[in-house]
């Protein structure tokens, strides 16, 4: 489904991914991991159009996309959730549910909506009221929701789990199961290695800029650099 070839990407004269290459299945889980920095959110940035390719490809589907402007990328079924959720605070919960589906007509928005809240029941819940005053995992929610608005093929997760509680995290990793099971083909960077590997089938390490491991989670974990960089084991 999507093939990412040679891809560099630089901000001014400080080149941030160096030739990177990665693949995603269709239906599998995807995830990309590193520390702060390893150009991760850079990746989906680019794969999204919010980010300038210096060199290398982007396919979607055979199709390089790489340039095109966001809007039709997302006409093409690739959606961001991004980092922080980057809800509209003023608006409701309701309205921030019909801005992710700004490129659908409005009787399919509305049947979108619904299928939204049986996966989220506490958005249907909470329709009317402010986003802004939604507690953390709730935006979160909110964020992913907004982003199933507009009918995703690839979904893009870039950290859904940052600011959380473990417990509210494990939560939220059963919430991207589920949006899975619908069919949806996800592309995942977090920072929370052990939930990452734990849902994908497949999983890259970023370092500086360079894919440095590709395998499965299985086998990463299984490699005591891994375990020490990023488990946090000895």
């Amino acid at each position: 489904m999507l093939k990412i070839e040679g891809l560099c990407v630089a901000y001014g004269r400080f080149e941030v991914l160096e030739g990177i290459s990665l693949a995603v299945s269709p239906g599998s889980v995807v995830t990309l991991v590193g520390a702060n920095g390893a150009g991760k959110s850079t990746t989906l940035m680019a794969i999204s159009g919010l980010r300038q390719v210096t060199s290398g490809r982007i396919l979607f589907e055979g199709k390089d996309i790489a340039g095109l402007p966001p809007h039709e990328i997302v006409r093409l079924g690739i959606v961001q959730v991004p980092e922080g959720r980057r809800i509209f605070s003023r608006m409701s919960v309701e309205e921030n549910l019909f801005m992710g589906a700004f490129l659908s007509p409005a009787r399919e928005a509305k049947a979108e909506i619904e299928n939204v809240f049986s996966l989220f029941p506490v958005l249907a819940q909470r329709r009317l009221q402010r986003a802004g005053t939604l507690s953390g995992g709730e935006q979160q929610m909110l964020a992913l929701g907004r982003a199933l608005m507009a009918k995703p093929r690839l979904l893009l997760l870039d950290e859904p789990s940052l600011g959380l509680a473990p417990t509210l995290v494990a939560q939220i990793f059963k919430m991207i199961r589920a949006i899975h099971d619908q069919g949806v083909t996800i592309l995942l960077v977090e920072q929370n290695v052990h939930q990452a590997l734990s849902i994908a089938g497949d999983a890259y390490v970023l370092e500086a800029g360079r894919i440095v491991l590709h395998d499965t989670p299985e086998k990463l974990l299984a490699r005591d650099e891994i375990r020490r960089a990023y488990l946090g084991e000895t």
